[in-house]
């Protein structure tokens, strides 16, 4: 059985999936990782949505439902930065959600299974949740 918190999901945890599928392995082992990557892709989308929604209850927006944009100290903007409403609960729900742990009920892959030659390590941090 795989446990995986959300706070392991995201579209980079399925493209690191996706680069082993591509990559040289037996076929058993590439379809138990094909049925792993369906039920991840969807916690992921499930958990992109509830994100949306957390963020999108807290988002201060002006008259037009447009995103008021933050300011520092000075009333400078910060590019790329919006107002949040109620910061405190705003990070606990967040917290919450990325602390739910989710389980897959396929058996964890011993990485000798895979047989690589090479790997990137920055996509194998991405799915340690996956190796025994």
């Amino acid at each position: 059985m795989i446990v995986i918190k959300n706070s392991q999901l995201n579209n980079e945890t399925v493209a690191a999936l996706n680069e082993l599928i591509d990559m040289d392995i037996n076929a058993k082992l590439a379809f138990r990782l094909m049925r792993i990557i369906k039920e991840v892709s969807s916690l992921v989308e499930d958990k992109l949505k509830l994100e949306k929604k957390i963020f999108d209850k807290y988002l201060e927006k002006d008259e037009q439902g447009n995103p008021i944009q933050a300011q520092d100290e000075n009333g400078n903007s910060i590019p790329g930065a919006v107002r949040i409403s109620d910061v405190d609960s705003f990070n606990k729900e967040m917290f919450d959600l990325m602390s739910i742990e989710n389980t897959v009920e396929y058996e964890k892959v011993n990485f000798d299974e895979l047989n690589l030659t090479t790997a990137k390590i920055k996509d194998l941090i991405k799915i340690e949740f996956l190796f025994s």
